[in-house]
């Protein structure tokens, strides 16, 4: 199992970014390598990905929501949490930790751990602009 972390500060309250977080269908806005998106429902998606070199397709749930604090999607091979940290009143800093099963995937980097990450801090500034850029037009 390969787990990384990391953190970004948000300019938007922790309830604007969860409602970002839960909507499978925004995903390749602001996710890098996302290869393609189809929504099965309001809380499950088939999810395309390039990571690290490997395409990684997986069936996506949310599993463990808490509007404006936390929200978790399962798969077999991927998962992902964020916690939404509220600073002031237009402020949140996001912490996602992804967790990878490497007997499932196999990454053709040399460092699948930094690869991982790699990918995990583009989608953090990604849904950082994102966020900030859907509170602009609002």
């Amino acid at each position: 199992m390969i787990v990384t972390q990391d953190s970004m500060r948000v300019a938007v309250p922790p309830m604007s970014a969860y409602e970002h977080l839960v909507r499978f269908s925004e995903y390749s806005r602001f996710m890098s390598g996302v290869l393609g998106v189809t929504p099965v429902h309001d809380t499950a998606a088939h999810l395309a990905f390039d990571i690290g070199g490997r395409r990684v397709e997986v069936d996506a749930v949310l599993n463990d929501v808490e509007p404006g604090r936390f929200v978790r999607w399962d798969s077999d091979a991927l998962v992902e949490s964020f916690w939404l940290e509220p600073l002031g009143e237009d402020a949140t800093n996001v912490v996602a930790v992804v967790q990878l099963d490497d007997s499932m995937v196999q990454l053709l980097e040399r460092q699948p751990d930094a690869a991982l990450h790699a990918r995990l801090h583009m989608d953090l500034k990604g849904f950082k602009r994102f966020c900030e850029e859907s509170t602009d037009r609002q």
